[in-house]
């Protein structure tokens, strides 16, 4: 493996380690902004230390309550984070970026950041919201082997999925989990569901599992 190879190989390692799935910094900061009753009650250990920890995130409070992160070391973190994902859902940009690692789709699910976020998302709501699962439960179903750029609107969504609470709620987790990456109040698109991609065809069958 040349160097380069290795180095690219070696930078994928580095992101996964300090992805949010492995890192509780991080993962705090990808999911902002939320409720700081929610947030703290969440990280208790960073509540301990709230006043470092917001001032050196660059975090604040909202007037309607909540924290979001206001620009330095903690929006770079977190814009980092998103730009990736979107990234590794991009064909083709994933496409290269393991060839220049001269790595598979097989070796990298030992370290695949967005595989990792996915799999620790769709746990944690399935102990905290189960009416997001069904809403990508059904998202999945319709939009499964459509192109990028096929989409259903969210009013169909809406009148498929049965017996949630507050559809707009739980749609408010998927997307701030990454489950979802939201583009339109109309639509969703193939292309906005990592889950539709290929090589996370075993996380739709984990998806029906923690329907169950």
């Amino acid at each position: 493996m040349s160097s380069l190879q290795e180095d690219v190989k070696n930078l994928l390692k580095g992101l996964y380690s300090i992805s949010p799935a492995c890192n509780e910094i991080t993962q705090a900061l990808f999911i902002l902004p939320l409720k700081a009753k929610m947030f703290w009650s969440m990280y208790p250990e960073f509540a301990e230390n709230e006043e470092m920890f917001m001032d050196l995130f660059s975090i604040r409070y909202t007037d309607r309550g909540f924290l979001e992160v206001a620009g330095g070391f903690g929006s770079h973190l977190q814009t980092l984070y998103r730009v990736l994902f979107d990234m590794l859902m991009d064909v083709n940009k994933r496409r290269l970026l393991l060839k220049l690692a001269n790595i598979s789709e097989n070796e990298f699910k030992e370290f695949d950041p967005l595989r990792a976020w996915l799999e620790v998302s769709l746990e944690y709501l399935s102990k905290v919201d189960k009416d997001a699962l069904k809403i990508l439960d059904v998202i999945v179903t319709k939009l499964s082997g459509k192109r990028p750029e096929e989409y259903v609107s969210w009013d169909e969504i809406k009148n498929t999925v049965t017996g949630i609470r507050s559809f707009e709620a739980s749609l408010e987790n998927l997307k701030r989990l990454f489950l979802i990456r939201y583009e339109s109040p109309n639509w969703v698109y193939v292309r906005n569901c990592p889950l539709l991609l290929d090589f996370y065809a075993d996380l739709r069958a984990k998806l029906k599992e923690l329907l169950k």
